[in-house]
C-alpha cells in the first residue's frame, strides 16, 4: 500500500513510529480489518501489528471489535484528533501546575523570545495578562483587541488595573463595568506593545497594518522594558483620557507610577488617597513595604519626573516609578485606596 510522504511527514511530526503511521493510514484507507489483513495491506510485520495497535489505542487513533479474529477501526482524523487535543491540553495544564509548583524563586535570567507567527504572539500576550496582577497597560489597534478581550475581563474581574490605549470609537464600557479600567485615545497605532506588571513586554510590529507574519517578540531585559516604559510615557503625554471605570475604590493597582500618580493628581482634592507600596530603597538597595497617607506628588514628565509623596510612621518619603533616579524608593507595586 502507497502512503504519501506527506501524510508520513505530518504523523511523525507528532510522535507516530513508522509503523504506527503505516497501521493507521491502512485502517483509514481500507476501513475495519483484521490483524492479518492489516499485516498483508500495510506491510508491517504481523508480529509487530499487535503492539503497533495497542499503542494507537492508547493513544485514540484505533478500536477494536470484539470477536474472532478480532477487527480493528480507525478514527477518523477529526474524531480521533479531537481526543488527542484534549489529552494535550490535559497535559499541558498538568505540565503548568507542576512547573509553579518547582520553579525556583530567584531571579531570572533576562530572555527574548522572537517569533513570526501571529497566533503565537497572540497567545503570548494572553499568558501574560493572565499572569499580571498589579497592571497590564496595552498600545493596541482596535481590531487586534478582538484577540484577547477574554483574558482582558478576567483580568479586570481578578482585581488587575488594564491601561489601554486605542481608537476612540471603541466601546468599552461594559468592560469598565468590571474592575478598574483607564483608556486614553492615541494614534499611533501601527504596532502592539504590552508590558506586564514591570516585569515584560510584548511587541508585534505592524499589527495595524494585518500582516500574515508579523515580527514579533517577548522580552525580559531591562534595556528593552526600559525603552518601551520610555515609550509608553510618550504615548501617556500624547493621548487623552477617554474613559476611566473604577470598580474596586479601595485597591487600585498599578505598575507604571506615571498612571498611579495621575489617579493621585486627578482625585487626590476628592477625599483621602492611602498607598501601599513595595519598593526598593535607592540608598540602601533593600526592599521595604511602605503604607500611609499620600500627601503630595510631582508631575513633569518633559523631565522624566514623576512621583508621590508618601507619609509613613517614618516620615515622609518621595516614591518614584521603574527606574527611578531623584526619588528615595522606586516601586513597580503600587496599591492605590480613594476613601
Amino acid at each position: 500500500m502507497e502512503i504519501s510522504e506527506k501524510a508520513i511527514t505530518m504523523l511523525t511530526r507528532i510522535g507516530f513510529t513508522k509503523y504506527e503511521v503505516m497501521i493507521y493510514w491502512t485502517l483509514l484507507v481500507y476501513g475495519p480489518s483484521t490483524a492479518k489483513e492489516i499485516s498483508e495491506r500495510s506491510g508491517v510485520p504481523y508480529n509487530r501489528v499487535y503492539d503497533t495497535i495497542a499503542s494507537l489505542k492508547a493513544r485514540g487513533f484505533v478500536n477494536e471489535v470484539e470477536g474472532s479474529p478480532k477487527v480493528y477501526v480507525a478514527y477518523s482524523p477529526k474524531i480521533a484528533f479531537l481526543k488527542f487535543k484534549r489529552d494535550i491540553d490535559g497535559i499541558k495544564d498538568e505540565l503548568e501546575k507542576e512547573l509553579k509548583r518547582v520553579k525556583v524563586k530567584t531571579e531570572e535570567r533576562p530572555g527574548i523570545w522572537r517569533t513570526k507567527d501571529l497566533d503565537i504572539a497572540v497567545e503570548m500576550v494572553r499568558e501574560s495578562i493572565d499572569s499580571s496582577s498589579y497592571e497590564a497597560i496595552l498600545v493596541a489597534p482596535e481590531k487586534f483587541l478582538e484577540n484577547i478581550e477574554d483574558n482582558i475581563k478576567a483580568a479586570l474581574k481578578r482585581g488587575t488595573t488594564i491601561s489601554l490605549y486605542t481608537e476612540e470609537k471603541i466601546d468599552l464600557s461594559d468592560f469598565a463595568k468590571l474592575g478598574n479600567l483607564y483608556v486614553r485615545k492615541f494614534h499611533k497605532l501601527n504596532h502592539f506593545i504590552g508590558m506586564f506588571d514591570g516585569r515584560e513586554v510584548i511587541d508585534i510590529q505592524n499589527i495595524g497594518f494585518r500582516p500574515r507574519n508579523p515580527p514579533s517578540f517577548k522580552a525580559t531585559y531591562p534595556e528593552i522594558i526600559f525603552s518601551q516604559y520610555s515609550f509608553i510615557r510618550e504615548a501617556f503625554k500624547e493621548s487623552s483620557l477617554i474613559l476611566e471605570g473604577i470598580k474596586n475604590r479601595d485597591d487600585l493597582r498599578f505598575f507604571a507610577n506615571f498612571h498611579a500618580v495621575d489617579i493621585i493628581r486627578r482625585h487626590l482634592n476628592d477625599g483621602v488617597i492611602y498607598a501601599k507600596v513595595l519598593g526598593r530603597n535607592l540608598v540602601t538597595g533593600e526592599v521595604e513595604e511602605l503604607e500611609g497617607r499620600v500627601v503630595g506628588y510631582t508631575v513633569a514628565l518633559d523631565e522624566g519626573i514623576d512621583n508621590f509623596d508618601l507619609e509613613t510612621e517614618r516620615g515622609i518619603v518621595k516614591v518614584g516609578g521603574m527606574f527611578a533616579v531623584l526619588e528615595e524608593y522606586e516601586t513597580t507595586m503600587i496599591r492605590l485606596t480613594i476613601v
